[in-house]
């Protein structure tokens, strides 16, 4: 199924597989809340999501980084 937007068709790309090193924040009291590396964002979205109901009054932001947590 193509994938549609406001009407209109978006073009057909390839899927990309992309190292990405984060930790998730709370913006009020600058704590960490999470980290990890993945090369999914569907990863980290979930783990986005598990962050929130985990901490549900934080204001999550996420910050990438050029290495993992830990070596």
């Amino acid at each position: 199924m193509p994938d549609i937007w406001n009407g209109k068709m978006l073009p057909d790309r390839h899927r990309t597989f992309t190292e990405i090193h984060y930790r998730l924040y709370d913006r009020s009291t600058g704590k960490l809340l999470s980290f990890n590396s993945t090369n999914s964002i569907d990863s980290l979205v979930t783990d986005v999501l598990r962050t929130q109901r985990e901490n549900p009054t934080a204001r999550i932001y996420a910050v990438e980084y050029d290495g993992p947590a830990y070596q």
